[in-house]
């Protein structure tokens, strides 16, 4: 069971691609592009 890993590595691409978005968007986008669903 790798589950921590994955959860890991789910949460490192998602920390990644909010970087990116911000540096070649516009971080006042991002906030309400990025909504976790609850």
């Amino acid at each position: 069971m790798d589950m921590s890993r994955t959860i890991k590595i789910v949460l490192a691409l998602v920390v990644i691609a909010v970087l990116w978005k911000v540096a070649f968007g516009g971080s006042s986008e991002v906030e309400v592009d990025y909504e976790p669903t609850e």
